[in-house]
């Protein structure tokens, strides 16, 4: 996109969106532009232990054309085992076996989606994620980019992952997923999505947000890597409204980006639903990660399990807030929660705040948390063995990640996080 001449960079923004999303159907552009006027207009977000104000983030140009760019030769091989791949937030890849389009599963870029499945899309698109959250999740909600689109209509089981990834070439300042996935009833499925980047001279921008609504007795399980640039500052949403009886796994690897941000709710709407979630982080240099995730229980007789597993060093910083929420009419409801971070350094700070909001008596809730240094006789014990110090570290932090990470149910999944823990304490 030309500069405009004397354009304010509000200006361009608008200019941007009117050229990019011209072609869409009449509710949506009226929806964009509502939410970018929410987004200029909102100020930046307060979060109590991450101060965003230093980042200089209004310096990241919003609305610069992503450029055209190709995988790296390194990540060619994704051609042959992912779905869906966008570059710089446009599809480049799309694979999708005859067998699933023969039982009625769409599975398709969010962009095609709303021409191809406009009634699903309008009826689901906003209704998990709060739009106007904060000014990033507005900033997603008036821009986004392409992500996938899944619906898989009821009792239909897909027999492997759906892989998704996400890649930001060097220069390109914003990226902006929106993913939208629809389980009918009893229907399975099973997703993973990874955020990759190159570094790049100047900040990237990435607004990630997605969407899960799961009928009665759906079942998926849903898998995130990140692993983005160090130039790059990342605020993720996501939401999953859950049905009777339905259930999701999250597991969830949090791992690049100089900031990340991020946040993950279960809204478990109905009797019966279950949220199981893990999340493994590992801090490195002066990353500052600050994730929160929420089971809300609404209804009766809803079960949510939570664990977080974290590592620090260097001069890195966490905090990870554990919400349990539990309203009024919630009988027989049943969350837990649990959530430990190391440390390897004296310099890495780590905070974990778990909250348990109980509006019901007849209920059970619980949780434990911990956050502390590596033990200085665990590692003398090792090396008094005959391991050096970065070996006696290495087999400590396994021995801290393995029961979470070997739990996690998706193959791949779990070997990807292994490897990026392998890279973390290679640093």
């Amino acid at each position: 996109m030309a500069p405009m001449a004397n354009a304010t960079p509000t200006d361009q923004v608008r200019k941007f969106a009117a050229e990019q999303f011209g072609d869409e159907p009449i509710w949506l552009r009226n929806r964009r532009n509502r939410l970018l006027e929410v987004y200029l207009a909102a100020p930046l977000p307060v979060r109590q232990r991450t101060s965003l104000k230093s980042r200089k983030l209004d310096r990241i140009p919003i609305g610069s054309a992503p450029t055209a760019a190709d995988l790296p030769d390194d990540l060619q091989n994704l051609y042959q085992v992912a779905n869906l791949i966008t570059v710089n937030g446009h599809t480049k890849h799309l694979s999708v076996p005859t067998t699933w389009s023969d039982q009625g599963v769409i599975l398709l870029p969010m962009t095609q989606a709303v021409n191809t499945a406009p009634q699903l899309i309008e009826e689901y698109l906003g209704t998990v994620v709060n739009d106007e959250a904060d000014k990033f999740q507005a900033l997603n909600s008036a821009l986004w980019q392409d992500g996938i689109f899944l619906y898989v209509p009821a009792r239909v089981t897909l027999d492997h992952p759906i892989t998704v990834t996400h890649f930001g070439s060097s220069d390109v300042s914003n990226v902006l997923p929106r993913s939208l996935v629809v389980l009918d009833e009893e229907a399975r499925a099973t997703i993973i999505e990874q955020y990759l980047s190159e570094p790049g001279r100047e900040k990237s921008l990435w607004a990630i947000a997605t969407e899960i609504v799961l009928k009665d007795g759906a079942h998926l399980q849903y898998g995130a890597m990140q692993q983005l640039a160090v130039t790059a500052e990342s605020f993720v949403r996501r939401g999953a409204q859950i049905g009777r009886d339905a259930h999701i796994y999250w597991s969830l690897g949090e791992f690049g980006s100089s900031l990340s941000i991020a946040e993950h709710t279960s809204l478990l709407s109905a009797p019966g639903g279950q949220s199981d979630s893990t999340t493994v982080f590992f801090g490195s240099e002066t990353q500052h990660q600050d994730y929160v995730s929420v089971a809300k229980h609404v209804a009766p007789h809803t079960t949510s399990r939570m664990v977080a597993r974290g590592v620090m060093k260097d001069d890195s910083r966490s905090v990870f807030t554990g919400v349990t929420e539990i309203k009024k009419g919630a009988l027989g409801t049943d969350g837990r929660q649990k959530e430990k971070i190391l440390m390897l350094s004296d310099t890495a700070r780590a905070d974990v705040i778990p909250s348990l909001l109980i509006e019901e008596n007849d209920v059970f809730a619980a949780h434990a948390a911990s956050a502390g240094p590596v033990d200085a006789a665990s590692i003398f014990y090792l090396m008094s063995r005959g391991l050096s110090e970065a070996e006696a570290i290495r087999m400590v932090v396994h021995g801290f990640l393995a029961t979470v990470i070997d739990a996690i149910p998706v193959d791949v999944l779990r070997h990807n996080v292994w490897n990026a823990v392998e890279r973390k304490i290679a640093e």
